[in-house]
């Protein structure tokens, strides 16, 4: 996935998840798999209710394709769950080494772009003015190209101290540099409490002296921080400023306390939910509220903030679930932080481990018989919203290559995989209009609104084959819909 944009692109999605489903579906048939215990489904389960409530939000949600989007991408996390908790204990080891190698590969792939140069080698995914100079290739996008290094430092410096492998860091002399070149802050935040988990993990019984110790410097350090940019006032104003450019300097920016334009998208959020205080505006929903309300030109898919985003776009309860799932790994590496892999590995892996800490009995035929049934259910859903991302997703680039008659053939079929969006009616006229057919393309762009009255894109399209009132209405509500964006409408 890390070479095929990061998994951003919905058509990567449908692949990445079939894989887990046919593993956990083999497993199952098979009778190699294991009853989990109630950690682990409990786990699952939260995960499934997560996911479950995402789907339901479709019903009231102000934007029903990015819901249904964000529903997808949750089936993939919900399938590579579920075969990673079929793992037995004695594989552990052998998976990590093999997701460290993985991460490797994509920091030697990262650095060797930087130094030989090559298409993508940069961020494409920001709008930061300086990101042509913050290394993201192949993901696309820095703060996640450094994310994954900073996860693979801490994996392969777990390995090697607590399997007494030394040999196991090295990865740590590819992947620091990579970290380092994507400029990423939050990226070094992540690696800085990820290192601090591990040490209070390591040492099981740390006495209250060390603790406080840390503490104390912890404390001393955010003191002295704030003290530098003049108090938590200026800390505040500091946060509401761009960022340093890299260009300008680069160790300044990784010391900026800028938040790069996050307040405002924090308060369109905000907003957002008390907009909508007890279901939320739906799934995937941030980006068109964004567009309605943002204070300055940025085009911006995400509110840059897990917790607020899902409680703007899920309401209390995603909310809530979303605390559950996370906590729960967490409250695993705890209970479990005796075990040789968890201080050097983490959470994720506790769950694991404890998942699996005693002899499981294999699952009864029944169980086994519902799960498969289960996975074949989620591999034929999987598989539909596979076809119809890719069949947009050709009918897009046609249009993009001037193939208009390709495009509307496409199109066509995008109709019957994705009924509740707009935008095979959308690329269909699109088509149209490029073969001259202007009533036919009306009629189209008439039809994508009738499936989503607040389409931006529809809206601007029926501009340009409409005239008089009914273009200055069609004009109006996309003002409406997004005020910031200049609307063109050629000769007419």
């Amino acid at each position: 996935m890390a070479l095929d944009n990061g998994g951003f692109d919905a058509t990567s999605w449908g692949w990445s998840t079939l894989l887990p489903l046919v593993i956990v579906g083999t497993a199952l048939v098979v009778g190699q798999a294991r009853a989990p215990n109630g950690l682990a489904r409990a786990f699952l389960g939260l995960l499934g209710a997560f996911a479950a409530w995402t789907w339901l939000s479709a019903a009231w949600s102000n934007d029903v394709s990015a819901s249904v989007l964000d529903a997808e991408r949750l089936l993939l996390s919900l399938a590579a769950v579920a075969a990673f908790l079929l793992l037995d204990r004695s594989q552990v080891t052998r998976f990590l080494s093999g997701l460290l190698a993985a991460v490797s590969l994509v920091g030697v792939w990262a650095l060797s772009l930087r130094a030989f140069g090559g298409p993508g080698s940069y961020d494409v995914a920001s709008v930061s003015a300086d990101a042509t100079r913050r290394l993201a290739a192949p993901l696309g996008y820095s703060n996640a190209l450094g994310l994954l290094a900073a996860i693979g430092i801490v994996l392969a410096l777990g390995l090697a101290v607590r399997l007494r492998r030394p040999f196991a860091a090295a990865p740590v002399f590819v992947l620091a540099p990579t970290l380092y070149f994507t400029y990423s802050r939050g990226a070094w935040l992540a690696l800085a409490a990820g290192g601090i988990a591990a040490l209070g993990l390591t040492v099981p019984r740390m006495s209250r002296r060390i603790m406080l110790g840390i503490a104390i410097v912890v404390i001393c350090a955010g003191g002295i921080a704030l003290v530098r940019v003049g108090g938590p006032g200026g800390a505040i104003r500091e946060f509401s400023h761009a960022a340093p450019a890299v260009k300008a300097d680069r160790s300044r920016r990784l010391f900026s306390l800028s938040g790069s334009s996050r307040a405002q998208y924090w308060h369109v959020a905000w907003r957002d939910y008390q907009q909508h205080p007890w279901l939320g505006s739906g799934a995937g929903s941030f980006q068109r509220e964004w567009l309605r309300s943002r204070p300055a030109d940025l085009p911006v898919l995400d509110a840059h903030s897990l917790y607020l985003e899902t409680l703007a776009e899920l309401g209390p309860v995603g909310l809530g679930l979303l605390a559950a799932l996370l906590a729960l790994p967490v409250a695993a590496g705890l209970i479990s932080r005796k075990q040789p892999l968890v201080a050097g590995l983490g959470c994720a892996v506790a769950l694991l481990i404890l998942a699996g800490r005693e002899p499981r009995p294999p699952l009864h035929r029944k169980a086994r018989v519902a799960g498969v049934g289960a996975a074949v259910l989620l591999s034929l859903l999987t598989f539909g919203a596979l076809a119809g991302n890719q069949t947009l997703a050709a009918a897009s680039a046609s249009l993009d290559a001037d193939q208009p008659a390709r495009a509307a053939r496409d199109a066509r079929w995008a109709k019957r995989l994705v009924p509740w969006s707009p935008e095979p009616w959308r690329l269909h006229g699109e088509a149209l209009l490029s073969q001259g057919d202007l009533d036919g393309a009306r009629r189209d762009f008439q039809s994508a609104l009738r499936k989503d009255s607040s389409d931006w894109d529809s809206w601007v399209d029926l501009a340009l084959v409409t005239r008089g009132e009914a273009q200055r209405r069609a004009v109006e509500q996309a003002h409406r819909l997004n005020p910031l964006e200049p609307i063109h409408l050629g000769g007419g």
